[in-house]
């Protein structure tokens, strides 16, 4: 009996999961998540990206302009999901948190976009369909003639 009772228990916690993910919830089996930040930089100024989490380590990317680094990922079960990335351009050298469960969850279901521009750092808000400045800095944009 106390066997019949377990299997029934698990099985209506797995489909509960299952619904939860399909629904966007935070079930076991959350959305996967894809980061994307994208070298929206003037004159061809490259960007030098290295991010990395507690258990990932992307690697150094060198960006030109126009060029993007992505991953995709699913949310830890404890809800503690951290991404930061180290950036250089032209004068400009800085290391931020790129994608946080407890700042992002939700502003981006499954799209969690970014983009570096002369004046800063943008993510894309998905349900507002809007970018939003996060971080500024000041990469002078050249005048060519």
């Amino acid at each position: 009996m106390l066997k019949a009772l377990v299997t029934v228990v698990a099985v209506l916690m797995m489909m509960n999961m299952v619904q939860s993910e399909k629904e966007g919830g935070d079930g076991l089996l959350s959305l996967k998540r894809t980061v994307r930040v994208t070298n929206d930089l003037t004159n061809g100024i490259v960007l030098l990206l290295r991010c990395r989490s507690r258990d990932n380590d992307l690697g150094i990317h060198a960006l030109g302009s126009g060029e993007y680094q992505e991953w995709t990922f699913r949310d830890n079960l404890a809800h503690t999901t951290l991404f930061w990335c180290a950036m250089r351009a032209s004068n400009v050298q800085l290391s931020f948190e790129i994608y946080s469960y407890k700042t992002d969850n939700l502003d981006c279901d499954t799209e969690c976009y970014r983009s570096f521009r002369n004046d800063g750092a943008y993510f894309y808000i998905q349900d507002q369909k809007k970018w939003e400045k996060r971080q500024s800095w000041n990469i002078p944009q050249l005048h060519v003639f």
